[in-house]
C-alpha cells in the first residue's frame, strides 16, 4: 500500500519546492527496503542535496506532512473516543495527536497545518487517542525518526479502518486535496 506523503522545503536549495514520497508495506511494518523505515528516501535526498551541510539545513527548514486515514466516530463505537476528539465524516481532515508520539505530531507543526487549513477555508479537526486506550501509529513517526524531519500527522476521517470496508466522505478527500495544495504553495 502507498500511504505517506511527504513535502520537503527543497526550494532553499533551488532543488524545487517539494517531494512527495509513497512507501510500500505500510500495513506489515515498513521494515523493508521499500518501506518507511528503509533507506530510500534519505537516499535520494542526500544524492539531491550533493553534501551533508545542504542535507541539514535543508531537513532543518523542512516539514513533513504523514497522510493516512483517522478514525471517526462509529456510530456503533462512539465510546472508542475522547468527547471532544472525534472526527465527524465530512467535518475536513485531522490533526491526529498522541502523547507517546505513536504519531509524530507536536504543537507547532499542528499549529502550521491547522495554519495551512485556515488559508486555503478547510475546516479541520484534531484526533486525541484516548488514554485508557492502546493507540495504533503511522509511518510518520519512522520516517520523522529516520531522517529528524518536524511532522505532522494527518488524515481524513474512516469508520472501519483497516476492515474489510472502510467509509469515508467525499468531502474529506477534497478538504485534504485543497489544504495540500495550499501547503505546496
Amino acid at each position: 500500500m502507498l500511504w505517506l506523503l511527504a513535502s520537503f522545503a527543497l526550494n532553499a536549495l533551488n532543488l524545487g519546492e517539494g517531494i512527495v514520497v509513497c512507501n510500500d508495506h505500510e500495513e506489515v511494518g515498513s521494515m523493508s527496503t521499500a518501506g518507511a523505515q528503509g533507506n530510500f528516501l534519505s537516499s535520494v535526498l542526500a544524492r539531491l542535496c550533493e553534501n551533508e551541510e545542504n542535507l541539514s539545513r535543508m531537513i532543518a527548514s523542512s516539514l513533513m506532512v504523514s497522510v493516512d486515514n483517522a478514525h471517526a466516530i462509529h456510530p456503533n463505537f462512539p465510546d472508542k473516543h475522547e468527547p471532544s476528539h472525534g472526527p465527524i465524516i465530512n467535518a475536513g481532515p485531522v490533526v491526529k495527536i498522541n502523547a507517546n508520539q505513536r504519531y509524530a505530531t507536536n504543537s507547532a507543526t499542528s499549529a502550521i497545518f491547522q495554519h495551512c487549513c485556515t488559508l486555503a477555508d478547510v475546516p479541520v479537526q484534531s484526533f486525541v487517542v484516548r488514554s485508557d486506550i492502546g493507540c495504533g501509529s503511522t509511518i510518520g513517526p519512522i520516517t520523522a525518526n529516520v531522517l529528524g524531519v518536524r511532522t505532522v500527522d494527518v488524515g481524513v476521517p474512516t469508520f472501519a479502518m483497516h476492515s474489510i470496508r472502510e467509509l469515508a466522505g467525499r468531502m474529506d478527500a477534497f478538504y485534504l486535496y485543497r489544504v495540500l495544495l495550499q501547503y505546496f504553495k
